[in-house]
C-alpha cells in the first residue's frame, strides 16, 4: 500500500513538472545526432557564427519581444497542438507581424534526413476544443495543401522527395523576404534540432534569424495530471497559451 502512495505522489510530481516550463536537457533527433557532422552542439555553433540568435525558452530567462513586420514560424513535431496554440496566441496581431501557418517539423513532408516522415502522423481527434478556444478551426498546416496526395504513398520516388526538400527550403527555412526583415522560428523539444539543421543547410547568413526553443511536450494531447482535464480541451490550450504568453513580450506589437 505504501509503495502505491508513494507512486502516487511521484506521478503527481512529475505531472507537476511538466506543467512549467523549467531548465531541462536537451532533446536531439536521434538520426542527426547520430553523426558527429550534425550533432545538436556542433550545429548551434554553425548556426551562431553565421549570425543567427538561439534561445531556450525556460524560467529565468528574459521574455522575447516580438517586433512590428517580424515573420514569425511556429512550429512543432506534427504540426497539430503545440504549433497551433502558438498560431492562436498571435493571431490577434496579425496585422502587425506576417504569421506563417504551422509547419509539422518531425513528422511533416519536409523529409529533412533523406526519406519520408508523414505516416506516422495522427490527425486531431474529433473532440479536440481548439476552435472553441481560438473562435477559428486550426490552420492548415504548412504545405499540406499541396503535398497531401503523398499521404498513401509508402515509396516515394527522390524526385518527390526532391521536390518536398526544395518546397520547405524555400518557404520555410530560407523565404525570399525584403532584406533586414526578421525571421523568428519558434518551435519545441527535438524540432529546434530539425531547425538548425535546415537553417544551417539553407542559409549562407542568419543574421536577424532567431529560433526560440520551448522545452515543452506536447500538453495539449498530454495534459499534466494537475490541470485535471480531458486531452484537446479548451483548458488544455488555455493553460498551454499562458505558459508560452509569459515567455513572449508582445508590447511592440500593442503600440
Amino acid at each position: 500500500m505504501k509503495k502505491i502512495f508513494y507512486l502516487l505522489i511521484a506521478l503527481v510530481f512529475i505531472s507537476a513538472l511538466s506543467a512549467k516550463i523549467t531548465s531541462s536537457s536537451i532533446e536531439y533527433d536521434v538520426e542527426l545526432q547520430a553523426n558527429a557532422n550534425t550533432s545538436f552542439d556542433i550545429l548551434v555553433d554553425q548556426f551562431r557564427i553565421k549570425g543567427g540568435t538561439f534561445i531556450v525558452m525556460e524560467e529565468g530567462v528574459e521574455p522575447f519581444a516580438l517586433n512590428k513586420n517580424d515573420i514569425v514560424f511556429p512550429s512543432c513535431s506534427g504540426g497539430n497542438n503545440r504549433s497551433q496554440t502558438v498560431w492562436g496566441i498571435l493571431r490577434p496581431f496579425a496585422d502587425k507581424i506576417r504569421l506563417r501557418p504551422p509547419h509539422a517539423t518531425s513528422y511533416g513532408f519536409d523529409p529533412y534526413q533523406g526519406k519520408s516522415n508523414w505516416l506516422a502522423i495522427k490527425e486531431p481527434q474529433s473532440n479536440d476544443k481548439f476552435q472553441v478556444w481560438a473562435g477559428v478551426p486550426k490552420s492548415t498546416k504548412l504545405g499540406w495543401d499541396l503535398f497531401a496526395v503523398w499521404l498513401d504513398n509508402e515509396t516515394p520516388s527522390e524526385a518527390d522527395l526532391k521536390k518536398m526538400l526544395d518546397y520547405y527550403s524555400n518557404v520555410y527555412f530560407n523565404p525570399a523576404i525584403p532584406e533586414g526583415t526578421r525571421r523568428v522560428y519558434i518551435t519545441f523539444t527535438k524540432n529546434a534540432h530539425i531547425h538548425l539543421f535546415r537553417l544551417n543547410q539553407t542559409n549562407d547568413s542568419l543574421d536577424n534569424v532567431v529560433l526560440l526553443l520551448f522545452p515543452l511536450q506536447d500538453l495539449i494531447k498530454h495534459p499534466p495530471m494537475t490541470w485535471n482535464t480531458a486531452p484537446g480541451s479548451v483548458k488544455t490550450y488555455r493553460e498551454l497559451s499562458k505558459l508560452i504568453s509569459k515567455h513572449l513580450d508582445f508590447s511592440n506589437l500593442e503600440k
